[in-house]
């Protein structure tokens, strides 16, 4: 493999980097501040003058471009100055970019207090301070002022909804401020004990089906219902209650059911009354559930179920350090009570007065 390798002699060692630092003298800038034609060059446009543009077809001839010095030398089109921005037009005048040399800004129109959208806010947001103020009343006390509130949030509501059916469409009106004036008013009515009005009120909710959670008063008519001692209507909405509640919402099912239970005592459902605490206290053991749970196995004659009703009372936590110290006067009665009736020292009588009720 070595045999076509040959070396090179001494003598041409020489002639292996000739040419090296040989290079065109048209690319010699070391003595261009001596070179007299180009410096004329750089004084002159001579050296800025752009190539040839493309020449116009048909003809033989080439197109210059035109320029703002009148030079008659072909300049490139900038993107300032196709723009229409010359030195000269800012001569004399400041950098304003926003036009603030014109003067202030015309003053905005003033609001037109008569014209009907503006009737419309004005009047809205006297119905929402009208709620407000009722719902302050009460709970300062003073359950006449709060009454007298919500009804004249109810009636400028109602203005309200006519107004805006008159100058726009019924999807318009404001739902939520709609549910909020009965709501109100219902809940006041109930407070100063005239249940007729309150069921009233409650029933135009209930009843109206945009109002999607409307169903879920129906707890409150049942409440009514129960301060009225109309122990099956109170079942009733009860159990249509449960229906709207969904399964999340497991402690307001608790108290419904509890409340159900009590309207079977009070009607003497005991059986009925036994599946509905027994439930509630597989779900949310509780003293009061327990304790009815007792009674109503007592009622009954159902000694057996009886005992078990009061070890599961007696499981109850009671959530405090010290039974002795900390225990409330009510569970003392309560568990003083099942005592009495386990040893059979109390009468079936007293099973109203002992029953412990939800509101």
């Amino acid at each position: 493999m070595m045999q076509n390798v040959h070396l090179a002699t001494e003598a041409d060692e020489d002639d292996l980097y000739s040419g090296y630092n040989d290079y065109n003298p048209t690319f010699d800038t070391e003595n261009l501040e001596n070179d007299a034609a180009f410096q004329q060059a750089v004084r002159t446009s001579h050296g800025r003058r752009p190539p040839m543009t493309a020449k116009i077809p048909g003809t033989s001839a080439s197109r210059h471009v035109a320029t703002a010095f009148g030079d008659g030398v072909a300049r490139p089109m900038t993107a300032v100055h196709a723009a229409g921005y010359t030195k000269a037009s800012m001569r004399g005048s400041l950098f304003d970019p926003l036009g603030q040399a014109k003067g202030p800004a015309p003053p905005l129109e003033m609001k037109n207090q008569d014209s009907p959208e503006e009737k419309i806010r004005q009047l809205e947001k006297k119905v929402n301070e009208l709620v407000e103020e009722s719902c302050i009343a009460n709970s300062s006390g003073d359950l006449k002022l709060a009454l007298e509130k919500a009804k004249e949030a109810g009636r400028k509501e109602r203005v309200l909804v006519r107004q805006r059916e008159q100058i726009a469409t019924p999807e318009s009106i404001n739902l939520d401020l709609t549910y909020t004036v009965l709501f109100n008013l219902a809940s006041q009515y109930a407070a100063n004990e005239m249940y007729a009005e309150a069921l009233n009120t409650y029933q135009v909710i209930v009843k109206n089906k945009m109002f999607s959670n409307g169903g879920r008063l129906k707890v409150n008519m049942g409440n009514i219902y129960l301060k009225q001692r109309n122990y099956s209507k109170a079942i009733k909405f009860y159990r249509m209650a449960l229906d709207q509640i969904p399964s999340v919402h497991k402690e307001m099912r608790i108290k419904i059911m509890q409340n159900i239970g009590v309207a079977f005592i009070k009607t003497g459902q005991y059986i009925d009354a036994i599946s509905s605490f027994e439930h509630t206290m597989s779900m949310s053991p509780n003293l009061k559930a327990g304790f009815n749970l007792v009674l109503c196995c007592f009622a009954v004659g159902d000694s057996e179920q009886m005992k078990k009703a009061f070890q599961k009372l007696i499981a109850v936590p009671l959530e405090v350090d010290y039974d002795d110290k900390y225990i409330s006067p009510n569970v003392s009665l309560i568990k003083t009570n099942c005592i009495y009736m386990v040893n059979g020292e109390k009468g079936r009588e007293t099973l109203n007065a002992w029953t412990i009720q939800y509101m």
